[in-house]
């Protein structure tokens, strides 16, 4: 985790490295130059920026290879000075050319001090980068558990990030252990680092209780999430996943957990099947003669089912069929005209009797246009498997230097403002403008 400063402030001769240096700053100064003066002159030529980006990558390989070379000469004159070695190690490894990373690092651990881990951290970093996480560990691993600082972050990161390829590669039980090791380490060092992990380590056995699901083996699942509940449990996602899980088998604690979810993201619940366990609660109560308690849940079955009919959509229960989108440019407004149009099929089991789209119209992350249309009302109802009429909602936005890109369409509906559903998202690339 070490910066170029400190690399720089470890050189024995200062004015050579001074001297790199400021050679180096004047070739990125002028890199900068060549930008600007590529930017302004696409403005005129459209076609400008796939020669550009080649230059870019010609001008990036040639910078690489000047510091090599430079780094290269220093380690000439400087044989003992480990800082070059271990720069050379970042060079090559940013060049792909892991060969000559891995002997530059190693050089770099034969020549540094003891107490110093940072060419260990970095040749791990290169293990786990090219798959070779044993390696990775071990070489953490062999340095033994000292009470440093830098060092307990280092062997937190590369466990960490042994963690994090792991369950990308789906080894989520091997994950989990990793995370595990690097967790022990943070501790001892930064709450901040122990957050991120804990997070990353309740994700894993979110993620390893989907898979014994997909396998049937439920019991497995629910113990995965329980061990993630321990870490995370205000987790909106974990709780309803636990929920539905504990249905058949635990239902007073399926309906506690839903019932979390339900206060803070209600219309991410599945409402037949809370309906249904509310119900099924009220049946188990009666049963047990206690009917006050049988009584109330039979009331609450009630008031929710009232509540979602009168305030939440489900994803599933709309369908949208876009039957039109693009943007025309109009040369007299100088401006582009977005245009989308759709119709929607109520596939839910109750009529709509409220609902209203909503459209929020970007370029890049700058919101060009908000548009909201109420379709349905108390008079103008959605008849349950009915299919609107087409609705067509556009934006427009002023065009400058003729930029191209594409504008972005987010498309929500909501009976209840509070509880919108997305349920379409579409990019749409601008039209070339000649003049």
């Amino acid at each position: 985790m070490s910066n170029k400063k400190s690399l720089y402030e470890k050189v024995d001769n200062k004015p050579d490295y001074i001297k790199t240096f400021l050679i180096t700053l004047f070739i990125v100064l002028t890199f900068g130059v060549l930008n600007i003066f590529y930017m302004i002159h696409s403005i005129f030529n459209q076609d400008v920026n796939s020669k550009k980006e080649n230059i870019d990558s010609a001008f990036e390989a040639y910078l690489v290879d000047f510091l090599i070379d430079k780094n290269k000469d220093f380690a000439l004159k400087f044989p003992k000075n480990y800082a070059v070695n271990m720069r050379l190690g970042i060079l090559y490894s940013y060049k792909k050319d892991y060969v000559n990373a891995e002997k530059e690092f190693k050089n770099s651990i034969e020549k540094a001090a003891a107490f110093d881990y940072t060419p260990s951290y970095q040749l791990a970093k290169l293990y786990v980068k090219t798959g070779k996480l044993k390696d990775a560990q071990s070489l953490m691993d062999n340095i033994g558990d000292k009470y440093n600082k830098r060092l307990l972050r280092f062997k937190g990161d590369i466990y960490s990030l042994i963690g994090e390829t792991y369950n990308k590669q789906g080894y989520y039980a091997l994950s989990l252990m990793k995370y595990e090791k690097a967790l022990l380490y943070y501790k001892a060092i930064d709450e901040k680092l122990v957050k991120q992990t804990t997070d990353r380590f309740a994700n894993i056995h979110i993620s390893l209780a989907d898979k014994y699901v997909e396998k049937g083996k439920i019991d497995e699942a629910i113990m995965a999430l329980e061990n993630a509940y321990e870490l995370r449990p205000k987790n909106i996602i974990l709780n309803y996943k636990l929920g539905l899980l504990y249905i058949d088998n635990n239902p007073k604690k399926a309906y506690e957990l839903l019932s979390f979810v339900n206060k803070k993201e209600p219309q991410i619940i599945n409402s037949d099947a809370y309906y249904d366990l509310t119900n099924k609660l009220a049946d188990i109560e009666i049963q047990n003669k206690n009917y006050t308690d049988g009584e109330l849940y039979r009331k609450k079955a009630l008031q929710y089912r009232k509540f979602v009919k009168n305030n939440l959509l489900n994803s599933n229960d709309l369908f949208i069929d876009v039957i039109k989108q693009d943007i025309k440019a109009d040369l007299a407004a100088q401006e582009f005209i977005v245009t989308l149009q759709f119709t929607l099929q109520n596939n839910s089991d109750l009529d709509i009797d409220n609902l209203t789209i909503y459209a929020i119209f970007k370029d890049n992350d700058n919101i060009i246009q908000k548009y909201k249309q109420k379709i349905y009302d108390d008079i103008k109802i959605f008849k349950k498997g009915e299919v609107s009429p087409p609705i067509v909602i556009s934006a427009s936005e002023l065009y400058k230097n003729r930029k191209s890109g594409s504008i972005n369409v987010d498309v929500y509906a909501y009976k209840y403002p509070k509880y919108n559903v997305k349920l379409y998202s579409t990019s749409i690339a601008k039209p070339v403008i000649n003049q």
